[in-house]
């Protein structure tokens, strides 16, 4: 949990163990749950990542990616460099030591990460977030997120206590002035993103993500109730509809249908004969003229 008011220096570096003491090591499965899905990415940008242990393992998963990392904490920054030792790390590193609010880009990136971090923010500075970051995303770049979540069912009230608890402690310990988890789930819907992949984890209580930057046309393409899918996928073309229209019942008809010839009682059969037409033959059934 990262804010714009907030101090993090003074627990930058016991952070680590602070994390390890309260969920063990789930926060850290969050953030490194789909590194194995980002080896293509060239650019990333990286928003709070805290100690840098994710982006120090991103860099080492994939060779050569170049990325910036923004936080308003000197120390936390620090400690990233510290981690950064896969080859060429620390060439492929930029560190900026500012708030993600003021950030302005000079890039575009194929790749945005926010570990734990949106929640420090109120809605209105994750919509502003949102809506100024997605031009500089290239197309189908991804978003990745994870956070801290409300589940539905008997996790409900627990999930709702324990954030409580956690903003509180953050509040005393760094200053921060959030108090509720935003939903950044509207706010990247809304600047034009759609989620592909998610894994939740400690009963719903945290959430990675994956989202990616979606054109008109795929957003109208998606239905609400099917997972987004890329357009020009041969599975996306084939999707059935999910709530297709009943088939329509037969109409009864009181009597023989007047499209289909009937023979009157004591009426001779029909005689076929031949008649040409443009393709060939065709057979019809000719009654005898009186």
């Amino acid at each position: 949990m990262r804010s714009r008011a907030a101090n993090f220096d003074r627990i930058a570096r016991p952070y680590r163990w602070l994390e390890y003491f309260t969920f063990g090591r789930s926060l850290e499965r969050c953030r490194t749950h789909f590194i194995p899905r980002l080896i293509d990415p060239r650019q990333a940008l990286v928003l709070g990542d805290g100690d840098g242990r994710f982006l120090a393992a991103l860099l080492a998963a994939n060779p050569r990616l170049e990325a910036d990392a923004v936080d308003t904490s000197a120390s936390m920054l620090r400690l990233l460099a510290r981690r950064a030792q896969s080859p060429n790390a620390r060439q492929r590193l930029r560190i900026q030591h500012t708030s993600a609010l003021s950030f302005m880009p000079e890039r575009d990136y194929d790749l945005i990460a926010t570990h734990f971090f949106l929640d420090c923010l109120t809605q209105d500075e994750l919509d502003s977030l949102a809506a100024r970051l997605a031009p500089h995303m290239a197309p189908e770049a991804l978003w990745l997120v994870s956070d801290f979540r409300i589940p539905t069912g008997p996790m409900r009230w627990p999930a709702h206590a324990l954030v409580r608890a956690l903003y509180l402690g953050f509040r005393l310990l760094t200053g921060l002035r959030t108090t509720a988890l935003p939903d950044h789930a509207a706010a990247l819907t809304a600047a034009g993103l759609a989620r592909i992949a998610h894994h939740p984890s400690l009963a719903g209580l945290l959430t990675t993500e994956l989202w990616q930057r979606t054109s008109e046309a795929m957003q109208e393409y998606t239905s609400p109730m099917l997972r987004p899918q890329h357009p020009n996928s041969a599975k996306a073309r084939a999707i059935d509809d999910p709530l297709p229209d009943p088939e329509p019942a037969s109409p009864s008809l009181p009597g023989p249908d007047p499209g289909v010839y009937h023979r009157e009682p004591g009426e001779p059969p029909p005689i076929e004969r031949e008649a040409p037409n443009s393709v060939g033959t065709a057979s019809y059934w000719l009654r005898d003229p009186e």
